[in-house]
C-alpha cells in the first residue's frame, strides 16, 4: 500500500489509518529461538569472526521468520523473540511458527564457525491471546502470558530441541510429528506446563445459504410433524434444537421454515448474554420480524376481546413505542400480551416462534416462553429454540429435543463439494482434491467449519498442510482478509453488542477520518450485501450473520479501546430517551467499561468517577426490574451495582431494603440474611445502616417464620432500639415490622395504623416503590381493621385506577373491594371483581392470586348464605395453598369450609380432629382459635351438650381479647349468642347478639348486621 494512499490502488476502497487495529487482542504465536554455548563462542573466536557468524545468526533467524509470514519482535542478547499473526491472521500461523523455528535450527547448524565449532539453538513456541502494539508492516510489540510460556519452554529445551505447547500442538494438528514431554515446571506458573518436542514437519500432500442442505432429513420429519400436529390439533409445543457452535442448528431451522413457506405466520428473535429488557427484548424482536411489524400486531390484537387495550399498550411499551405512563407495564403483562399477539394471529394460520441463542435466555425469559407452551389457548404454535450447547445439555423439561451431532463422512463429503462447486474454489490452480479432502477431514463434520475452511482456499492464500481446526483462527482469517473500512465498521458494531444501528457504529467513528463522508454507509451497505450483517429488529437495526464473528471482533479490540467505546455509548445513551431499554443498555455499556478499564488499567485516574457511574447504572436498573417485577433480573443488577459501591456509601442500606425484598418475593430468605449481613459488612459503622439491618433482619425473622435474631427487639415505642429521627428509611421499615407485628396479634387497626404511619415516611423519601407497596397493604388490612366501609371501598376505588397498569398490585386491591362490597350487600358487584381477578391471575399465571380468590368467593358466598358453594371454595383453596406448603393458613381454611358444611347441615359435620386444641407448642392465631372454638360451641350445642357449649363460646369470646377485627368480632358474639339461646341463655343471647351488632355496625358491615338483627327480631331460629 502506498505512503498516504486514501484508496486501496486495486480495488478502491477506502483506508482506514492504521488498519487493522493497533494495540489489538490476537491470537499469535511466539517463538523464543536462542543460541546455545554463546559464552564459550565467544571465548573461542577472534571478535572479529564472532561478530560475523553473530550476524550470520540474526540473519538466519530474521530472513526464517520473514520468509514464514512472522516478524521479529526483539532481540534480548543473543536470544531471538519472533511473532506470527499480529497484525493479520492466518489460519496456519502456528504451522509457519514451527516451520520457522525448523528452517532457523537447520540454518544456524550449517553456518561455518571453525574447527570444532558447531552452531545450535534452542526454542520454544507457544500460541494464545495477547494484546499486540504497533503498525501493519513495521515492529510488534506483545504482551500477554503467551509470550512469557514460550520463553519458559525455550529456557527449558536442550540444544537443538523445539518444544511447543499444547494450544500450538492443538493447531498445528498432524502436520507435524512430535512427542510429548514430562509436564514442565516452569517460573511463575502455578502448574505444570504440558509441552511436545517438535520431531519435523510433515510434507504435503453470509446468511444466504450456498448450497442446498445436507443430511439431517430425520430431524426436518420431526419437525414437520411437530408442525403437523400442532396445525391439526390447535394446541402449542416447544422444540429444543442444540448443538455445538456451527453444528447446522439455524440451517436447520431455515430450511425448515422454507418448507413450510407461506402455511404459517412466521416470529423470529434472538436472545444476548448482555444489555436491557434481556426478559422481554426477545418477545419485542419477535413482533418486529413479522412482515408487517407492529402495524400488523396491533391489527392482530384490536381484533381481541376483551383486553385489547391492555395488550397493546404492554406491546407498545415493550417495542419502545410509546412509555408506560405511571406504574412501570410489568414482565407479566408483557408476557400475556406476546400470548394473546400469538392466539390472535393464530386463529388465521399456525404459528411458529423461532428463539434464536436460547443458551443466553435469562431465567425470566424461559419462564415466559414456558408459559407460552402452556398457555396459549386453541392456537397451532410450534415454539422452537436454538440453543448452542455441546451435545448432552440439558432441555428444559417438556420439550422436544433435537440435538444436533456432526455431520457423518459421506454427507460431509457431500457438503464440502457443492461448497467448492458453489463457490468455485475447485478452479483455482492451487487447489486440488487433496485440498478438499483435508477440509472434510478437517472440519469434524462441523458445516460453518467447512464453510470457513473454503473460504480460507478461496483467499489470498492457499491453504498450507496442517489447517488448524480453531474456530477463532479460522475466523480470525476470514475477517483479516476483508477490507480495511469493513473491518473497521464491524470492529465498531461488534463494539456496540449484538444488535446495532448506523448511528450507533457512526458515534464510534468520530475518532476515524477515514469514515466519514459516506464512507460508513457505503461499508455498511457492503456488508448487507455480502451478507455479513443482516437486518434484525425494529427497523434501521442489525445483527452479525455470524455471532461467533461478532464474538471474535469484540476479544480481538484491546480492553482499552473497548473501554472507551462502551463510555461514548453510555454518554450517547445518557444524553438520549430514557426508558427501561435505555436504562438497561446504559448500565451494560457503563459495567463493561468499568470492568475493562480495571482490567486494562487499574491506576486509571477516572476509574472511580466511572466505577460511581456504573454502579447507580445498575441499581437503577435493578430498582425498574424489582418494579416491573422483574425479580430474577433485578437481584442480578442490584448485587453487581453493589459490588461496584464503595465501602462506606449509604446507598448500601438501601440496596439491602430492596434485595432483600425481592429474595423476600422468591422465597429465597437465606440470601435475604446474606444481603444484610453483606450491607453490615460494607457499611457497617454507619448507624443508619445497623439500624435499618436490624430491623430487616427482624423482618424476614417475622415474615419466614424463622428465629427472632438476637439482640433488643426494635419497637417503635423508644427506648434505645430505635433509629434516628430523621431516619426515614430505617423508620418506614419499623413501622412495617410493627404492622406486622400487630396483625399476627389480631390487632389490625394498629397494624393499619402503623402502616400509615410507614406510608409517611415513604413518603418523605421520595419513594413511590415503597409508597404503592404500603398502600396495597393498608388496603388489604382494611378488610379487618376497624375502618368504615364506606372508607375502604374509597381507598380501594382509587387504588383501582392507580394500579391498573400493574395487575400484580391491582390483584389484592380488587378482592378487597369484593370483601367490602359483599359486606355492603352488593354481592352481585363482588362476584364481578372476583371473576376480573380470576381472569387477571389467569392471563398472568398468578398462582397465589388464584387461590386468594378462591378465598374470598368462599367468604362472600358464605354471606350470601350459599353455604355449600362457601365450602368448595374454601375446601380447594386449603388444598392449593397446601401444596404450596402453605399448611398454616391451608388448616384455617380447611376449618371455615368445616363451619360451612356445618351451617349447611350437609353431611356429617366438622370431625373431631378439625376442633381439637392444638398441641401447647404450635399456638394459634387470634382468628384461627376464636373461630375454631365458635364452631366446635356450636356443634355441641346441636349434640345437646350445653354445658360444654356454653363453656367454648365463652372461651371463643375470651379469644377476641386484644383483637379490634370488627367482622371477626361481631361473628364470634353472634355464633356465641345462637350458643346461649339454645342452651335456654334468652337474656345473655340477647346480650352477646347485641355487641355482635355493635361490631358490625361500626364497621357499616349492612349484610351480615342485617341478618343479625332478623335473628333477634324473629326470636330464636331452629339450629341448623
Amino acid at each position: 500500500m502506498p505512503d498516504g494512499a486514501r484508496f486501496c490502488p486495486e480495488c478502491g476502497t477506502p483506508v482506514v489509518a492504521g488498519a487493522p487495529s493497533s494495540d489489538s487482542r490476537r491470537i499469535v504465536t511466539a517463538v523464543f529461538i536462542d543460541l546455545v554455548g554463546s559464552t564459550v563462542l565467544a571465548e573461542t573466536l577472534d571478535p572479529e569472526a564472532l561478530r560475523r557468524t553473530m550476524d550470520r545468526y540474526y540473519r538466519a533467524c530474521t530472513t526464517a521468520v520473514a520468509e514464514h509470514g512472522g516478524v521479529v519482535e526483539k532481540f534480548i542478547g543473543d536470544a531471538v523473540m519472533a511473532v506470527f499473526g499480529a497484525f493479520v491472521t492466518h489460519e496456519d500461523d502456528a504451522l509457519h511458527a514451527v516451520r520457522a523455528a525448523c528452517a532457523v535450527r537447520e540454518s544456524v547448524a550449517a553456518i561455518a564457525t571453525g574447527p570444532g565449532v558447531r552452531l545450535d539453538i534452542h526454542c520454544g513456541i507457544a500460541s494464545g491471546e495477547a494484546v499486540v502494539a504497533g503498525a501493519l508492516g513495521g515492529a510488534a510489540r506483545v504482551v500477554g502470558d503467551v509470550v512469557h510460556t514460550a520463553a519458559r519452554l525455550q529456557s527449558h529445551a536442550e540444544p537443538h530441541e523445539i518444544l511447543i505447547g499444547e494450544e500450538t500442538a492443538g493447531l498445528v494438528g498432524g502436520r507435524v510429528r512430535m512427542e510429548a514431554v514430562a509436564p514442565l515446571r516452569v517460573k511463575g506458573k502455578r502448574e505444570p506446563v504440558a509441552a511436545r518436542r517438535v520431531l519435523s514437519v510433515l510434507d504435503a500432500a453470509s446468511r444466504e445459504d450456498l448450497v442446498p442442505l445436507v443430511g439431517r432429513e430425520g430431524e426436518l420429519r420431526v419437525l414437520w410433524a411437530e408442525f403437523a400436529e400442532t396445525r391439526d390439533e390447535r394446541r402449542s409445543r416447544p422444540v429444543t434444537v442444540a448443538g455445538p457452535p456451527g453444528i447446522g442448528k439455524s440451517r436447520l431451522v431455515r430450511e425448515f421454515l422454507d418448507r413450510v413457506g407461506e402455511d404459517a405466520v412466521v416470529l423470529r428473535a434472538g436472545c444476548q448474554a448482555f444489555g436491557a429488557g434481556l426478559a422481554h427484548r426477545p418477545l419485542a424482536e419477535a413482533v418486529w420480524s413479522l412482515p408487517g411489524g407492529w402495524e400488523q400486531a396491533q391489527r392482530a390484537l384490536e381484533t381481541l376481546r376483551p383486553g385489547a387495550d391492555r395488550a397493546v399498550t404492554a406491546l407498545a411499551v415493550a417495542l419502545g413505542i410509546r412509555t408506560g405512563s405511571g406504574l412501570p407495564v410489568s414482565v407479566d403483562e408483557i408476557g400475556w400480551a406476546f400470548r394473546r399477539l400469538l392466539e390472535a394471529l393464530g386463529r388465521d394460520a399456525p404459528v411458529v416462534l423461532v428463539l434464536e441463542d436460547f443458551q443466553w435466555a435469562q431465567p425470566t425469559l424461559s419462564g415466559m416462553v414456558a408459559d407460552l407452551a402452556e398457555g396459549a389457548r386453541d392456537t397451532p404454535l410450534l415454539i422452537i429454540r436454538v440453543a448452542r450447547a455441546e451435545t448432552g445439555a440439558a432441555v428444559p423439561a417438556g420439550d422436544l429435543a433435537l440435538r444436533l451431532d456432526a455431520l457423518p463422512p459421506a454427507q460431509t463429503e457431500r457438503l464440502v463439494e457443492l461448497l467448492a462447486d458453489r463457490a468455485e474454489v475447485a478452479a483455482q490452480e492451487a487447489v486440488t482434491t487433496d485440498d478438499l479432502a483435508r477440509v472434510v477431514r478437517e472440519c469434524d463434520g462441523n458445516p460453518l467449519f467447512a464453510e470457513l475452511l473454503l473460504e480460507n482456499l478461496a483467499g489470498h492464500r492457499a491453504v498450507d498442510q496442517g489447517v488448524p481446526t480453531s474456530i477463532r483462527v479460522l475466523l480470525t482469517a476470514w475477517l483479516d482478509r476483508l477490507p480495511a473500512t469493513d473491518r473497521a465498521v464491524l470492529e465498531r458494531a461488534a463494539g456496540v453488542g449484538g444488535s446495532f444501528t448506523a448511528a450507533d457504529v457512526r458515534a464510534l467513528a468520530e475518532d476515524e477520518p477515514a469514515l466519514a463522508d459516506g464512507v460508513l454507509d457505503d461499508a455498511l451497505g457492503r456488508l448487507l450485501r455480502s451478507r455479513v450483517v443482516h437486518p434484525y429488529g425494529p427497523p434501521g437495526t442489525y445483527r452479525f450473520t455470524r455471532a461467533l464473528a461478532r464474538d471474535t471482533l469484540y476479544e480481538m479490540t484491546s480492553k482499552a479501546r473497548r473501554a472507551t467505546w462502551h463510555t461514548v455509548l453510555a454518554d450517547r445513551l445518557e444524553g438520549g430517551a430514557p426508558g427501561p431499554a435505555a436504562e438497561g443498555d446504559l448500565a451494560h455499556h457503563l459495567e463493561s467499561a468499568c470492568r475493562l478499564r480495571s482490567e486494562a488499567d487499574p491506576g486509571d485516574p477516572g476509574l472511580p468517577a466511572l466505577t460511581g457511574r456504573a454502579a447507580r447504572a445498575l441499581v437503577a436498573t435493578g430498582y425498574g426490574a424489582l418494579h416491573r417485577r422483574d425479580l430474577p433480573a433485578a437481584v442480578s443488577l442490584m448485587e453487581r451495582g453493589r459490588a461496584l459501591t464503595p465501602d462506606g456509601d449509604p446507598q448500601h442500606r438501601v440496596l439491602a431494603a430492596r434485595i432483600t425484598d425481592a429474595y423476600a418475593a422468591l422465597g429465597r430468605w437465606d440470601s435475604a440474611r446474606r444481603a444484610v449481613a453483606e450491607a453490615e459488612r460494607r457499611n457497617g459503622d454507619d448507624a443508619p445502616t445497623r439500624d435499618t439491618c436490624a430491623i430487616l433482619r427482624q423482618l424476614i425473622a417475622l415474615r419466614s417464620g424463622g428465629p427472632e435474631p438476637a439482640g433488643a427487639a426494635y419497637a417503635p415505642g423508644g427506648g434505645p432500639a430505635v433509629p434516628g429521627p430523621a431516619d426515614d428509611l430505617s423508620w418506614c421499615r419499623l413501622h412495617q415490622l410493627s404492622s406486622l407485628r400487630s396483625f399476627a396479634e389480631g390487632r389490625v387497626g394498629a397494624a393499619e395504623g402503623s402502616m400509615r404511619d410507614a406510608l409517611s415516611r415513604a413518603r418523605g423519601l421520595g419513594d413511590t416503590y415503597e409508597g404503592n407497596r404500603i398502600l396495597a397493604s393498608i388496603c388489604e388490612l382494611t378488610q379487618w381493621s376497624p375502618t368504615p366501609l364506606t372508607q375502604a371501598i374509597a381507598l380501594c376505588e382509587e387504588l383501582v385506577r392507580r394500579f391498573d397498569g400493574d395487575r400484580s398490585l391491582l390483584v389484592p386491591v380488587l378482592l378487597a373491594r369484593a370483601r367490602h362490597l359483599a359486606l355492603s350487600d352488593r354481592v352481585d358487584a363482588a362476584r364481578e371483581d372476583i371473576a376480573l381477578v380470576r381472569v387477571h391471575c389467569d392471563d398472568l399465571a398468578l398462582a397465589l392470586g388464584t387461590l386468594a380468590a378462591g378465598q374470598t368467593a368462599g367468604f362472600v358466598e358464605s354471606l350470601a348464605g350459599a353455604h355449600l358453594t362457601a365450602a368448595g371454595h374454601y375446601g380447594a383453596a386449603a388444598d392449593g395453598l397446601a401444596a404450596l406448603g402453605q399448611t398454616r393458613t391451608a388448616a384455617t381454611l380447611r376449618l371455615y369450609a368445616a363451619r360451612e358444611r356445618f351451617c349447611a347441615g350437609d353431611g356429617p359435620g366438622p370431625d373431631a380432629a378439625e376442633l381439637a386444641d392444638p398441641p401447647a407448642d404450635r399456638p394459634e392465631e387470634t382468628r384461627t382459635r376464636a373461630v375454631r372454638l365458635a364452631l366446635r360451641a356450636r356443634v355441641r350445642a346441636r349434640a345437646g351438650a350445653y354445658g360444654d357449649a356454653v363453656g367454648d363460646a365463652g372461651r371463643a369470646v375470651a379469644a377476641l381479647d386484644g383483637t379490634d377485627d370488627p367482622c371477626l368480632i361481631g361473628d364470634v358474639w353472634f355464633e356465641a349468642a345462637r350458643v346461649l339461646d339454645a342452651a335456654g341463655e334468652p337474656e345473655r343471647a340477647r346480650h352477646a347478639a347485641g355487641r355482635a351488632l355493635d361490631a358490625l355496625t361500626a364497621k357499616e358491615a349492612v349484610l351480615p348486621a342485617r341478618t343479625v338483627r332478623a335473628w333477634s327480631t324473629a326470636g330464636p331460629e331452629e339450629d341448623r
